[in-house]
């Protein structure tokens, strides 16, 4: 009985390590930028303020998984930084066609790159696409290239579902304590 207590509470311990690292805060370097020569109608950029909606759709999807992100404006440490390369498709909504846009990710540590990657997401987004305008879209489009982008770098995790992990190790770790203090 005393060995199944141990390899419990052995259990428990790794799931908690586990749960804690997988929570671990990312580092995003702000702000989200355009690249110096973009192609995003300036139109775009001032009616959406696309560099806005990026961070803000990133910091989301960051906070879904793994809690707020370390949000950064030095690069030390490893750092994510975004890069809004581009953005298709004229004003009007749905109704002038798909949007699409286009960032890079670049990972550096320390100031170094480490590895980089573009992402890019394109569509009219969602059923009433026809009838939204292009900043929702945009919205939605921003959305999904944060989705891929914070799997990219590895961060897989939900944070509720990690809270509830570390909430039921505790409590299998103290029933185990409660058992192994019954069987003295």
């Amino acid at each position: 009985m005393n060995t199944i207590c141990r390899l419990a509470a052995g259990a428990i311990a790794l799931a908690l390590s586990a749960a804690a690292l997988a929570g671990q805060p990312v580092a995003l370097l702000t702000p989200v930028e355009y690249e110096a020569h973009a192609a995003v109608l300036h139109k775009t950029k001032d009616a959406c303020k696309l560099d806005e909606i990026v961070q803000a759709a990133l910091v989301d999807e960051y906070k879904k998984r793994s809690g707020p992100p370390a949000v950064m404006s030095a690069m030390e440490g490893v750092v994510v930084h975004v890069t809004i390369v581009g953005s298709g498709g004229i004003g009007g909504g749905g109704w002038t066609g798909p949007k699409s846009l286009v960032v890079r990710a670049e990972e550096l540590k320390d100031g170094q790159l480490v590895r980089s990657r573009g992402f890019r997401s394109s569509g009219r987004d969602g059923l009433l696409g026809a009838f939204e305008g292009t900043c929702t879209i945009l919205e939605g489009l921003s959305r999904k290239v944060a989705k891929d982008l914070v799997a990219w770098t590895g961060v897989e995790t939900d944070a509720a579902f990690d809270k509830d992990v570390a909430v039921r190790a505790a409590a299998a770790a103290s029933a185990a304590e409660e058992a192994a203090s019954d069987a003295k």
